[in-house]
């Protein structure tokens, strides 16, 4: 359920880029980014047992 927000969040960025709200669209594609960065950190640690 929750790695459905980063497929929203670019989804939401590209359809921004469409209608030509390039800043907004690069706004969503960092938050995009974070929130999968995020999410392998976590998963890296946890489940893979590596240490960054």
């Amino acid at each position: 359920m929750y790695m459905f927000l980063p497929f929203m969040t670019a989804f939401i960025g590209l359809v921004l880029v469409w209608f030509e709200k390039r800043l907004a669209g690069l706004a969503m594609l960092a938050v995009t980014v974070f929130i999968l960065m995020a999410w392998f950190r976590f998963h890296a640690t946890s489940h893979l047992n590596l240490s960054f």
